[in-house]
């Protein structure tokens, strides 16, 4: 996309308005093109199409007018502060952008590095899937970017890329991105970062060294709760087009061009919702430190929180994700989240305030003693805040924890 044809260079500009495709001259908003397939007036520039000769549309699962705008439209918000061109392909889940990502850099026989502290299901995905695949997979702590490099230089791991998230689920551990970049970049290595809990709003990994970020953009990219997706972007322009969309396309992981539309409609109210989300969930982290009955509050935007300097580096704002540790057993943890009313669903980034218990939910596949290391204990409750008045929600969350 000619980025003089964006009207407008503000992050929340590009976001409110529509994406200036020329597959919609005449529309206010973006249509949605709900067919599976597309007719080419001749035989001759069908085959023009399907050799790669021309661009043009043929089949949903190759491309699609809706999606593509809405993937160029994402691509541009990543690359923005840089004034860099990015490249994104749209999918059917977070969960498939990591899969059609790894599958389409690594071959059976290759190595690759993840940190332990991550979202069950991708924890899952390497550990089970990627490994059946003949991809060896080597967990470590990334926090140390002294070990990576020593395992690296010595040759003990010749891994071909990193994975890891930053903040972590459901820990909230700030990674340093640009450091593991820039040690993985030495030794040849790609590096894969999930931004789901950030967005390209607060946080940008390629700015940092990466050369993939990867989003589950049911969470807050579309924000209501009403579509599943995932992204890959990367600056990569070469690797998206021959590698990435190829795997995409022949393992059938493409996004519907419906719940791309819905992507879109949540995407003009992002930076309203991730800034409010942002100062509500400050005041609640502030609230919940001086409790009596939480053990621990994981926010990097508190000045006493481990790793308040790294996110203050990194990261435009704290995000709207944090976790706390009760003084309480299994059983007490669960009567504590059964007494709050706050939506119990797997998911998060909603308008709405969201509770989760990763040991016997997000993470219950996850070996217990891995769980015990990255501090999912059963006292352990995930929150995302949403979008009410923080008086309400800190008051409702003292009763819940003083009658334990």
């Amino acid at each position: 996309m000619d980025k003089s044809t964006v009207f407008g260079k503000k992050y929340r500009t590009v976001c409110a308005r529509e994406w200036p495709g020329k597959d919609f001259t005449g529309t206010h908003i973006l249509p949605l093109h709900q067919s599976n397939s597309f007719e080419s007036p001749t035989m001759e520039e069908a085959i023009d199409v399907f050799t790669g000769r021309e661009s043009g549309y043929i089949y949903t699962r190759y491309g699609n007018p809706t999606v593509n705008a809405v993937a160029e439209k994402l691509a541009f918000l990543e690359g923005l502060k840089s004034d860099t061109e990015c490249h994104a392909i749209l999918s059917s889940s977070g969960m498939s952008a990591i899969s059609t990502l790894c599958y389409s850099l690594l071959n059976s026989g290759d190595e690759m590095i993840i940190h332990p502290s991550l979202y069950g299901g991708s924890l899952e995905l390497f550990t089970s899937e990627i490994q059946r695949a003949g991809i060896r997979v080597h967990q470590m702590d990334l926090r140390d970017t002294n070990q990576l490099e020593s395992h690296l230089k010595s040759g003990s791991i010749n891994a071909s890329a990193v994975f890891f998230e930053s903040p972590t689920n459901p820990g909230l551990e700030i990674l340093e991105i640009e450091n593991i970049c820039a040690v993985a970049s030495r030794y040849g290595l790609k590096t894969i970062v999930d931004n789901t809990f950030c967005t390209s709003y607060l946080q940008r990994p390629l700015d940092l060294g990466a050369d993939f970020t990867v989003y589950s953009t049911s969470k807050f990219i579309n924000g209501h709760g009403n579509s599943m997706g995932g992204l890959i972007v990367s600056r990569d322009g070469e690797v998206m087009r021959k590698k990435v969309w190829k795997t995409m396309k022949l393992l059938g992981t493409n996004i519907s061009p419906f719940e791309a539309w819905l992507i879109n409609q949540g995407l003009k109210t992002l930076p309203l919702r991730m800034d409010s989300q942002c100062r509500n969930a400050m005041k609640v982290a502030e609230a919940l430190q001086n409790f009596e009955w939480v053990k621990k509050v994981n926010y990097p935007g508190l000045k006493s929180n481990h790793y308040h300097e790294a996110a203050k580096t990194q990261m435009g704002n704290f995000g709207s994700m944090l976790s706390i540790e009760l003084y309480a057993d299994l059983s007490t943890t669960i009567k504590f989240c059964n007494q709050l009313s706050f939506s119990k669903a797997p998911t998060l980034g909603d308008p709405d305030t969201l509770l989760l218990h990763p040991a016997t939910s997000s993470h219950i596949n996850v070996d217990a003693k891995i769980r015990e290391e990255t501090g999912i204990t059963d006292s352990l409750v995930r929150i995302s805040i949403g979008l009410e008045d923080p008086d309400d929600l800190i008051a409702e969350l003292d009763i819940a924890g003083k009658s334990l």
